[in-house]
């Protein structure tokens, strides 16, 4: 029980400090030596193509109501 006590805390303090998170993931995909480091990219290319895809359909669905949507 102690270790999942651990974990949950790990857990609650990469929570509160998002930004040092961020870094330490950041230094641990470069490093490459990680078991997570393809996820860790992944998961960057793929907020990073979200993000990208949400800004094109928002002008895109604005400009067709906008013109009547015909």
């Amino acid at each position: 029980m102690s270790e999942h006590d651990e974990r949950l805390k790990h857990v609650v303090e990469d929570i509160e400090h998002p930004i040092e998170t961020a870094k330490a993931l950041e230094k641990e995909a470069e490093e490459g030596e990680s078991a997570r480091t393809p996820l860790i990219a992944i998961t960057g290319v793929g907020l990073i193509s979200a993000a990208v895809v949400a800004i094109v359909l928002a002008i895109a669905l604005t400009l067709y109501f906008v013109y009547g949507g015909k």
